[in-house]
């Protein structure tokens, strides 16, 4: 789930109020507790904290149901991991070419989505 929380904040952060923004970036990619978080963020309280990593973690779902773009690039990623796999192989046999041309159209497909 956190990796999901860091991507999502990746592709979606800028779009939070900042508020949301840096809680969450403090709780997710700096590790940080409520009340470090808190203290970050000039003294207020852990429930805010909460509150504001809380509602940006709704909005940054909300965003990715509507927009799609974290699975989007989760299938690319996918494929291109395929893509190298197969590359790595030095025995290069039509078959082989095949699943390398099938891997480029679906990340094709999945960037012009």
């Amino acid at each position: 789930m956190n990796d999901n929380i860091v991507l999502l904040l990746d592709i979606y952060g800028e779009l939070l109020p900042k508020s949301q923004q840096t809680a969450l970036d403090l709780r997710y990619n700096s590790d940080l507790s409520l009340g470090e978080i808190a203290e970050e963020m000039g003294g207020i309280s852990r429930q805010s904290v909460n509150d504001f990593i809380k509602k940006g973690k709704g909005r940054l779902i909300e965003l990715e149901e509507v927009l799609g773009n974290a699975a989007r690039f989760r299938e690319i990623s996918e494929e291109l991991d395929k893509v190298n796999a197969e590359l790595e192989n030095n025995e290069f046999t039509s078959e082989r070419a095949a699943r390398i041309k099938s891997s480029v159209n679906k990340i094709k497909k999945a960037i012009n989505d």
